[in-house]
């Protein structure tokens, strides 16, 4: 028998894991790179960034033959990619490779590279592997797989719209396409309302929205009940084809810390913390929707829609 992968490089972690749903992370070396398909689809530079890499999102099985159908694992390190970006949008190169094992090394013999997925300052600022890689990836990843097979669409439509939305690259359209995946997943039907006291109830509206970041261990202060309404705002304006207006949305923003002090730099404006707020908002919501067990409601619903009115009540949203 023959040994196929398909791998995806995967930043941020510093040792292999072994899932038990065969989803692995794991060095893949030595890659035979002088007669792999991926050189003649990639620039040098991209290359060189994909021979640095040292640990890779990998899916496997084992063939009769190297030539044997195998397309189905792109798909599954495809879902795991998504999985690792619902726990922390970091974005990344978005290349899959497929390689072959052989007595001399790994022959890449396939290839996917959709664009590349565009990350945000929060997205860069953080440490992926502490954001609880280790204990939540089989329980979302499981999720993820369940709203394709199953055909969720409430779930996997903001699930592609997460990945659309990192892959454009464009602050305004960015946003706009994650707030989409919140107002379909939360049921708001195009009620500013609905979309503030829903998303209030499930995550908790003094909730912060961006973990703490890594290298001065600061947690930014906007919470979800600040941003909520002038999300929804945003996204009417672009979906209508209207002028973002200048205030609050062109104007520069420092995003603070708890004590105070500034994270931002320049150029840092109220648009941007409405683009990451909404990334970051609808990987919280995946995340916790995946993790707590909510898929069945979420499938149904009238049972979705009684649990989000709960929530909104408990939280003391009218």
């Amino acid at each position: 028998m023959e040994e196929i992968i398909v791998a995806t490089p995967l930043k941020g972690v510093e040792q292999p894991y072994q899932f038990s749903n065969s989803i692995t992370v794991r060095a893949v070396e030595p890659i035979l790179w002088e007669q792999s398909i991926i050189k003649g689809f990639v620039s040098e530079h991209d290359r060189e960034n994909l021979q640095k890499t040292k640990y890779w999102l990998c899916a496997g099985k084992q063939v009769e033959y190297p030539t044997q159908q195998s397309d189905e694992l792109f798909e599954l390190v495809h879902h795991a990619q998504s999985t690792t970006q619902i726990i922390y949008p970091f974005g990344g190169g978005n290349v899959f490779l497929k390689f072959h094992r052989t007595s001399q090394g790994y022959d890449n013999v396939g290839s996917w590279h959709p664009s590349r997925l565009h990350s945000t300052l929060m997205g860069r600022i953080g440490a992926f592997e502490k954001q609880g890689f280790a204990t939540d990836f089989e329980t979302v990843y499981t999720g993820v797989r369940r709203a394709f097979d199953e055909k969720i669409l409430r779930l996997q439509n903001p699930i592609l719209l997460l990945e659309h939305g990192q892959q454009i690259g464009n602050v305004p359209l960015s946003a706009l396409f994650w707030v989409l995946g919140l107002d379909m997943l939360f049921m708001a039907g195009g009620s500013i309302d609905a979309f503030v006291d829903r998303i209030s109830g499930f995550l908790g509206p003094d909730s912060f929205i961006f973990p703490v970041t890594e290298i001065f261990q600061q947690q930014p202060f906007p919470r979800v009940k600040d941003v909520l309404g002038d999300l929804y705002v945003l996204r009417n304006k672009i979906a209508h084809g209207l002028e973002i207006p200048k205030l609050p949305y062109r104007k520069e923003y420092h995003l603070h810390d708890t004590y105070g002090a500034v994270i931002t730099g320049e150029n840092y404006l109220y648009l941007h913390l409405m683009q990451e707020s909404a990334l970051f908002i609808l990987c919280k919501s995946l995340r916790k929707i995946l993790v707590e067990g909510f898929v069945d409601d979420v499938k149904d619903d009238s049972k979705w829609k009684l649990r989000l009115k709960i929530g909104a009540k408990t939280h003391g949203s009218p």
